[in-house]
């Protein structure tokens, strides 16, 4: 599969990611007159298909789609010709614009092509030619022949495709689907949203992942921290509407339930990243599609901790009383927050902390940064003498930076909110851990520490906030 992905990435030179070509449009392509007599004279397709080629020419999408339709495969068969035959860049831009119009005015006529590769078992391959147009140079003809075989290769073949068939379609998507993300895999992150590479990429990402079979493939192709990778909006228009195709290729993704969970569950911390653009975005399209996503997820593994520890609640209150375009942004909001508060108290109660707390692993859960939770459940740390106090000291000693980080955050909060909070840790021996945790190579564990410390250290705790 890498060789073979390695052929298709365009040949365009220069610095990688950037390609220079100035985009046109269908319109712009379909104006032009095209020598079709010279492919018929050269036997690239023949006089019946030189005529069906002549009655498309120049008229309208209905006319066109009617014209198709009467004689799907056929027309198929005439394309596929074409774009292998045919070596000039004019010609294929006509080609892909006028597939690419007949597709976005009805994207069924991709079954004529399922029907042309089913007819022979798969021994005719109508997607061949256009996966062959990937290793081109012109940004037209890159933009066209991703998005078509984006929706072209994600439509479903009829139930009792042959098997030959089945596996040519199968091969065809995956290695498209590893074509785009080698692309934004290779584009630097610092010119991401300027590339044309990428604009081209992200919108072939889109069609995929609107499909079930398209979000499987791009799943099963670690696609997911591609995506994180991506949203990292500076603030310029490109960048925005970077971050906004980003966010929805995230949002349909989240419709399948295995890539729900692995968008909660995956290491690079998608739920988080979300609540982070949803605290930093004045775009209402950024926004609308990152509540959407964030709704998506709700009851998706520990989505809706991760939610509240992330700091949504207060983002979502804030969001509340703005004016909003679009309805569909207050209801997401008022849903969210509805879902979330119900979890918020779920969360922050001494049963979900104290388990937490006995099995060693401690997580950022909600309860650790909640003010409430400390204020109601702090002289709770005193039952069965001191036991709880007696395993947050001890996880003062763990080898694992995080749950150092959080027991040592969860010391200096017993210290604060509890009379004796000093005194007790520091008869149960939290102090030479905590300063011993001060040495600690990770920075967290170290700021976490150094708060600890202070508050062991110092008699009147409230004097550090002066």
């Amino acid at each position: 599969m890498p060789g073979e992905m390695s052929s298709l990435l365009p040949k365009t030179g220069g610095t990688p990611g950037k390609l220079k070509t100035k985009l046109v449009s269908n319109e712009d392509v379909l104006r032009s007159e095209v020598p079709w007599p010279t492919f018929s004279t050269a036997g690239i397709i023949t006089k019946d298909q030189l005529e069906m080629i002549y009655q498309l020419d120049k008229q309208s999408v209905e006319t066109q789609l009617s014209l198709f339709h009467a004689r799907g495969v056929e027309h198929v068969e005439m394309i596929k010709e074409l774009l292998a035959g045919v070596n000039k860049d004019e010609v294929l831009q006509y080609v892909l614009a006028l597939l690419d119009d007949l597709m976005n005015a009805d994207v069924s006529i991709a079954k004529y092509f399922a029907a042309l590769m089913i007819e022979s078992k798969g021994y005719t391959d109508p997607y061949g030619p256009l996966m062959r147009l990937l290793t081109r140079s012109s940004v037209f003809i890159l933009e066209k022949a991703s998005a078509l075989l984006a929706k072209l290769l994600t439509y479903p073949l009829p139930h009792g495709a042959d098997a030959h068939s089945e596996q040519v379609l199968k091969r065809h998507l995956a290695t498209f689907t590893e074509w785009v993300m080698f692309l934004l895999k290779s584009i630097d992150p610092k010119v991401a949203s300027d590339s044309q590479k990428t604009q081209f990429a992200v919108g072939a990402l889109q069609n995929l992942v609107a499909t079930p079979a398209g979000r499987a493939v791009c799943l099963g192709a670690d696609g997911l921290p591609v995506l994180y990778g991506l949203m990292s909006g500076t603030g310029s228009s490109t960048a925005v509407q970077l971050l906004y195709q980003t966010i929805f290729s995230l949002w349909s993704l989240s419709y399948s339930p295995e890539a729900a969970l692995e968008m909660v569950t995956s290491k690079v911390s998608i739920v988080p990243k979300l609540v982070d653009i949803l605290k930093g975005s004045q775009k209402e399209k950024v926004v609308r599609v990152t509540l959407a996503t964030l709704r998506n997820l709700l009851g998706t593994g520990s989505a809706s901790t991760d939610m509240v520890t992330a700091g949504i609640m207060p983002v979502l209150h804030g969001l509340q009383p703005r004016k909003w375009a679009d309805e569909d942004i207050l209801e997401d909001i008022e849903l969210l927050i509805g879902a979330l508060q119900t979890n918020l108290a779920t969360l922050t109660s001494w049963d979900v902390y104290k388990k937490e707390l006995s099995s060693g692993k401690l997580e950022w859960s909600p309860s650790h940064k909640s003010e409430a939770f400390w204020k109601d459940n702090y002289k709770a740390f005193e039952a069965s003498g001191y036991e709880a106090v007696k395993q947050l000291v001890a996880l003062l000693d763990s080898h694992e930076p995080e749950v150092l980080s959080i027991a040592c955050n969860d010391v200096g909060e017993f210290i604060k909110h509890h009379p004796e909070g000093r005194k007790l840790m520091t008869q149960f021996g939290a102090k030479p851990l905590a300063m011993q945790a001060l040495k600690h190579p990770d920075a967290t564990v170290q700021k976490y520490a150094l708060s600890c410390v202070q508050r062991l250290m110092v008699i009147n705790w409230e004097y550090l906030s002066k």
